[in-house]
């Protein structure tokens, strides 16, 4: 099998959203002739953790390289609670303002010394680096420029024009840039999530030609969603799976059910607003405040497979993506991990890739994402047809297009195709 190391910062036993991509893409290469090999870190401190996943792409034969010290925990206690969003934002504003391109710098030079180890010991053939963080990229870059190796870069974000990207000053910015030419002028190819974070790359960058970069979207892993023997539910349940982070906050949805349920008081005691992550503080009083807490179900966070199963028990799946400067670049993973549920959706979204990808969904009802009411309506609407029996069904052939087995096809022709040019010219 031909060998591909990929560099990533974030990866199991570290969970959320972050991961799945690139856990997924490990997973499924070897299907494809390519044995991958992993950089990443002994994780101390992290938000959330996923055995589960991680014995996945074990399981799968993935060998994974750790830089730092010590074992891993076996029982989560590393994990630490959420700070408060605004406190949050203000420190990772304080990081960027000092640490370019991101707090994870300081990884570099281990990350180098294992990786060179990695390489030299097992011949590998391809560097594929994902990012965020940034730092994968420069670690990456380097790593090619020493041993003539072909890269691979995965955008799973845009770079300068990240929503949650800080710059305190132009010169700040200026840096960010001279970076980024420097990684996509040191790449063989350039992969992205989506063709709006590949269209901003053109117009910032007009030395990267169209055929650099080829868009591998978000998708789900079909092995993740086969539960049989579901029972139908008595309650309508509306879920959602996620974390309320950088000012995505589930007020509106909260203030929609407030007015379905004061339109139809029945439903309270007939639908389960299910939320399936770490939940903030506030919204719990203010669930209470409003008298809904008979209609939600507070689950919390739960490792993926548990998480894909709670989906699969749902009516109707809800997901947000804020109002923002750049929202017309979020293809959030959730949606296409609501793809695999296939369930109907309700999508509070501005307009974007998102919502581009929801036209073709056939079982979606689309809202503003802070449009109380049409919330209100669209459960109201929902929930009619659960009583009638008459819930939409997703189009499947559109739904089977995110399929990660069939993405990780697509990322291991990539590198094919680089394979065969580099032996071509050896």
């Amino acid at each position: 099998m031909k060998k591909v190391l990929i560099i990533s910062y974030y990866f199991p036993p570290m969970g959320m959203g972050g991961v799945q991509r690139t856990a997924k893409f490990a997973k499924f290469l070897g299907l494809y002739d390519w044995q991958p090999y992993v950089l990443t870190v002994t994780p101390k401190l992290y938000l959330a953790s996923d055995y589960c996943l991680l014995h996945e792409v074990e399981k799968a034969g993935v060998k994974i390289y750790r830089t730092g010290t010590g074992e891993l925990e076996t029982n989560g206690h590393k994990v630490v609670k959420f700070k408060n969003d605004s406190n949050r934002k203000l420190l990772s504003n304080i990081s960027q303002t000092f640490l370019i391109p991101d707090s994870k710098i300081f990884w570099k030079s281990s990350a180098m010394e294992l990786a060179s180890k990695v390489i030299e010991e097992n011949n590998i053939d391809i560097l594929f680096a994902t990012a965020p963080p940034y730092t994968d990229f420069l670690i990456a870059c380097e790593l090619k420029q020493k041993y003539n190796i072909p890269l691979v870069l995965d955008y799973r974000d845009s770079w300068i024009d990240c929503p949650n990207n800080f710059y305190p000053t132009p010169l700040h910015k200026s840096k960010h840039k001279k970076l980024e030419t420097g990684v996509l002028e040191c790449a063989d190819k350039i992969v992205t999530i989506n063709d709006r974070i590949k269209e901003l790359i053109h117009l910032r960058y007009p030395f990267v030609n169209d055929e650099k970069v080829s868009v591998i979207p978000q998708g789900f892993d079909p092995d993740d969603f086969e539960h049989s023997g579901l029972l139908p539910n008595k309650k309508m349940k509306i879920s959602y799976s996620g974390s309320f982070l950088n000012y995505y906050t589930p007020k509106h949805f909260i203030d929609g059910l407030k007015l379905a349920v004061d339109k139809f008081p029945e439903l309270k005691s007939n639908i389960e607003a299910c939320f399936i992550g770490t939940f903030p503080e506030q919204y719990k009083q203010y669930i209470e405040q409003l008298g809904l807490t008979e209609a939600v179900n507070i689950v919390g966070y739960v490792e993926h497979s548990v998480c894909t199963k709670l989906l699969a028990e749902s009516d109707v799946l809800w997901m947000m993506i804020n109002k923002s400067e750049r929202s017309d670049l979020h293809s959030t993973g959730k949606l296409y991990e609501y793809f695999g549920a296939n369930k109907p959706i309700l999508a509070c979204v501005p307009e974007g890739v998102a919502r581009r990808s929801l036209d073709m969904h056939g079982a979606v009802i689309l809202t503003e994402p802070d449009d109380a009411q049409a919330i209100a309506d669209a459960i109201l609407s929902y929930y009619e047809m659960f009583k009638t029996g008459s819930m939409p069904k997703p189009n499947e052939q559109v739904t089977g297009m995110y399929d990660r087995k069939r993405l990780a096809g697509k990322l291991a022709n990539e590198f094919n195709l680089l394979h065969k040019n580099e032996e071509v010219n050896a």
